[in-house]
């Protein structure tokens, strides 16, 4: 097989010939014809002739078909919750790495839109409700809308994006041979897994940036407001990123479906409503997957009493009025010419590129000043003026000394707190006395050359880190300990899954798959009963690792504690521990593995 050129490295990428065989053995009847609203203008009970139909019309611009039974399709869309891309890859990472320890054939390929994937995996019906239930549990880990497709509707694979999209092949170990034939019973759907979040997944009353959003669109809507002053409030928000047309389509066409129920409005009127809210929206779901998905639950939440009160007290900030919105900009040009007057001097002193980089953080600092009390972190700062972080540190230390800035409240430790700057003698000399919102103009903000979204992911990762040494410190400040050397249970064995991971991902991939393949094949000479035991012990690890990730992003709880705290010393050895390889079937009777006990 060759390798797709945007596929990661080391991943089996079909070529296009056998996305052509793949096709004929994955699905069957119908196969669509599509326009590129989605909507299907012809069907075809046979591929080549539904093929000569895209190609008749001058309206059809992809194909989909239906999986055969036995063959499971997810598609994954951060985009729908808001997550990051990474996000989606991480969660297409865990699904893959859940198929692979079942020695299950799989398809993985990109469905377009960043972090977007399709997942296609021989699943047998013995193993189908498990596979959902861990497609709903990473979904709720990474925040992802992730599902098993019900209808099994599929874009063929070598079928191209409605939109034009790039939507190759990333990575496949399934073949025509590995698709049932015989079969001739309809696919089962499997059983729904549970909705509630899991234990110790999330504390009590945290919400989620995206949730926060929707909440305060919902009390909008509440109180009158338009999509234009909704839009308005939300300033600085997640949600703004993404512009208006996603937040039509993803927030306020679901808000303006709960409001609605909440009104007591019935189904018809409330679909207009909703029609109205995103058209698009609404003609890509249509009203009957719009009533399963939104509808009838907001009609639930509508009749529950305890929703009442978090519906009454969400707060909602009142939308700016364009007066002063313009005062606002006004004060910000006015900050801005002052800052940038009183570093006159010092700007000239440098070559041209510090100049630049001199003139960002003064922008982004004016900002701060002017909207946020002055409060803002050294790397949000480095953030929104383009400048790395070492550049950013060393203006701000010439600004202070310079005079243009000062800082009267300076970090205090901790991870949520940060500097808090003002105006330095120099700039308050040159910041006019008067001020005036009628006659001014704009000058376009300066920004560096730094590569944004390398610096996010880089200060995420940073922010990890210097989260988790503040919670370990305020957790062992009474003792000294430090976990990189504390000798508690729970230290080591998060020490350890760190390491196991850390050496895992430094394996290069043709070495990676080649231990895959070793471990595939020994469990395959096992006996079954050993060999479930070893699968539930990996269900074990993978509540162990969720621990240690929370405990390294500082969000542990007591139970994650306490559960890291009598992880087995498998955890460390794996099937080394001479307890699995050598106990009897007389100790592990109760289908509980003694390496669970409290000898390890």
């Amino acid at each position: 097989m060759s390798r797709d050129p945007q596929a990661p490295p080391g991943a089996s990428a079909p070529t296009a010939g056998h996305l052509d065989d793949l096709d004929q053995a994955l699905f069957t009847a119908p196969f669509i014809v599509l326009n590129r609203d989605n909507d299907g203008i012809a069907t075809r009970k046979n591929l080549d002739k539904a093929r000569s139909v895209l190609h008749q019309r001058a309206d059809g611009v992809t194909l989909a078909g239906t999986l055969r039974p036995g063959i499971e399709g997810v598609d994954v869309d951060p985009a729908d919750t808001g997550a990051p891309a990474e996000a989606g890859t991480a969660l297409v990472d865990d699904l893959r790495d859940w198929l692979t320890g079942y020695g299950l054939p799989y398809l993985i390929r990109a469905s377009g839109r960043p972090g977007g994937h399709h997942v296609i995996a021989r699943v047998p019906d013995s193993l189908l409700d498990a596979y959902a239930a861990h497609v709903a549990d990473v979904a709720a880990r990474h925040a992802v809308r992730a599902e098993l497709r019900v209808p099994r509707t599929f874009r063929l694979l070598s079928a191209p994006h409605r939109h034009g999209y790039p939507a190759p092949a990333l990575d496949s170990t399934l073949t025509p041979a590995d698709v049932p034939t015989t079969s001739t019973s309809p696919a089962r759907a499997p059983k729904r897994p549970p909705l509630s979040p899991l234990p110790g997944r999330r504390a009590p009353g945290q919400q989620t940036a995206s949730e926060r959003e929707y909440r305060r669109t919902c009390a909008a809507i509440r109180n009158g407001l338009t999509f234009g002053q909704t839009w308005a409030i939300l300033d600085d928000s997640q949600v703004i990123a993404r512009g208006q047309v996603d937040f039509r389509k993803f927030m306020w066409f679901r808000a303006q479906t709960e409001i609605a129920a909440e009104r007591g409005l019935d189904e018809s009127a409330a679909w207009q409503i909703a029609s109205q809210a995103s058209t698009a929206r609404a003609r890509k779901l249509g009203r009957d997957a719009w009533r399963s998905r939104y509808w009838q639950p907001a009609v639930e939440r509508a009749a529950d009493p305890t929703q009442h009160r978090a519906r009454r007290f969400t707060n909602l900030d009142a939308p700016p009025s364009e007066q002063d919105a313009k005062s606002t900009a006004a004060d910000l040009e006015r900050t801005r010419t002052a800052m940038h007057d009183a570093a006159a001097d010092l700007i000239a002193q440098f070559r041209p590129q510090r100049q630049k980089s001199i003139r960002a953080v003064i922008d982004a600092l004016a900002v701060a000043i002017t909207s946020r009390d002055g409060s803002i972190d050294v790397r949000t700062l480095a953030e929104r003026a383009c400048v790395s972080k070492g550049v950013t540190i060393e203006v701000k230390a010439q600004l202070t000394e310079h005079g243009v800035i000062a800082i009267p409240e300076r970090y205090a430790g901790g991870a949520d707190h940060c500097h808090r700057y003002a105006l330095g003698t120099r700039a308050e000399q040159a910041l006019p006395q008067t001020q005036t919102t009628r006659w001014y103009t704009p000058t376009p903000h300066s920004y560096g050359s730094a590569n944004p979204e390398a610096m996010r992911l880089h200060h995420t990762r940073e922010r990890l880190r210097w989260k988790l040494r503040c919670t370990l410190e305020e957790a062992t400040k009474h003792t000294g300990e430090r976990w990189s050397t504390s000798q508690h249970p729970a230290a080591k064995a998060t020490r350890s899954l760190w390491a196991q991971r850390a050496r895992w991902d430094a394996l290069p991939p043709d070495v990676q798959d080649e231990k895959r393949k070793q471990r595939r094949a020994f469990l395959g000479r096992i006996a079954p009963d050993e060999r479930r035991l070893w699968f539930d012990w990996l269900n074990h690890r993978d509540d162990l690792a969720q621990a240690a990730q929370r405990a390294q992003t500082g969000q542990d709880s007591d139970s994650d504690r306490a559960e890291l705290e009598a992880a087995p010393i498998t955890v460390h050895l794996g099937m080394r521990d001479r307890t699995w390889l050598d106990g009897t079937a007389a100790r592990r009777a109760s289908r509980q593995l003694r390496l669970f006990g409290t000898a390890a």
